[in-house]
């Protein structure tokens, strides 16, 4: 489970520690250009790796309304203005839905997350939010305020610890490829209809926060992204049967589909925490419902599985996977 952070001191805390982070490893300064839909940020020192960048400000609370801290990423380019991909603005007290970022706390683990709404924007048509989350197979994780309310996010990166910026830099590039794929047409398919259709349709389960055993140094939960990559790079490295192909959508976070038939199903946990081996359960069962079907759990390899949830997979024929998570990439096997 999730809290949201709301007092003005906790916010700005999280905020300063975001900043460090990413200047940690975005940690070339220059003086760009930022171009955008309405205007122009002139002569903008921001932080890069060369290959992605960063700028955080204060907002002009004084001429314009709705005061918040701008965190605003993109891709780097050396000979030409930056555009932005993604503004993760966060508020500087209480909950704010007009602002897209906000910090969250693990109530078990107690570490902080910067998350964001999904809200992206741009000059295109068909650019928004729903067709992102649709486009990205994306999951909102629930975050609780204090009054009991529930708002929706991507959880994006975690404020602090080795190979934070990982996840943050794929969420930029994912944003960049949603923005060509709009402009390419993708999202107007018939099957990208379908899917949304599928996306809309889908109710998700409460599911509860992991306890015990956290690395002190990756934190496994922001990467899941990266292990879903590696887990379709090892499954595309073996043999496919002539006629079938991978497949993600929001219900699973990989598949094998022969025609209309799945017949591979696979379902990533970033830990063995009972309620996550729930989970996965009840998604392999359910989509991998067929007889013929392959249902695989993938699972952090160091972290213990209780015994009755051994002899629960071994019962119900569902195929153990192990994944190694270093600075860098996830690993299968």
């Amino acid at each position: 489970m999730f809290s949201l952070l709301e007092s003005k001191e906790e916010i700005a805390k999280a905020q300063r520690k975001l900043e460090v982070t990413i200047r940690r490893d975005f940690n070339s300064m220059v003086v760009k250009n930022i171009g955008y839909p309405g205007g122009t940020t002139f002569n903008a020192k921001v932080n890069t790796d060369r290959h992605h960048w960063f700028l955080s400000k204060d907002h002009d609370a004084a001429r314009k309304p709705n005061p918040r801290r701008l965190n605003w990423f993109g891709l780097f380019r050396e000979s030409a203005d930056l555009e932005i991909s993604v503004e993760i603005n966060t508020p500087y007290d209480g909950r704010n839905g007009q602002v897209a970022g906000f910090f969250a706390r693990d109530t078990d683990t107690r570490a902080i997350y910067l998350f964001h709404s999904g809200r992206v924007g741009g000059a295109t048509k068909g650019v928004g939010k729903s067709t992102f989350l649709v486009w990205r197979d994306q999951r909102p994780k629930e975050v609780v305020d204090s009054s009991g309310a529930i708002r929706g996010g991507i959880l994006v990166m975690p404020i602090e610890g080795k190979a934070a910026t990982r996840p943050v830099v794929q969420y930029i590039d994912s944003v960049a490829r949603f923005k060509q794929a709009v402009r390419a047409g993708e999202t107007k398919t018939t099957e990208f209809r379908r899917k949304e259709k599928k996306y809309r349709d889908f109710y998700p389960e409460p599911r509860g926060r992991r306890k015990g055993e956290r690395s002190a140094e990756i934190d496994y939960l922001s990467r899941h992204g990266d292990v879903v990559v590696a887990l379709n790079e090892w499954r595309n490295s073996q043999t496919l049967e002539k006629g079938a192909r991978l497949v993600k959508n929001v219900l699973f976070d990989l598949g094998v589909e022969m025609g209309r038939e799945l017949v591979e199903v696979y379902e990533v946990k970033t830990s063995t925490a009972r309620s996550n081996l729930y989970s996965a359960i009840g998604q392999l069962m359910v989509h991998g419902a067929g007889d013929a079907c392959r249902r695989v759990m993938v699972l952090p390899h160091k972290q213990p599985i209780a015994a009755d949830f051994r002899d629960a997979l071994e019962r119900l024929e569902i195929e153990l996977l192990k994944f190694k998570l270093d600075e860098v990439k996830a690993k299968i096997g």
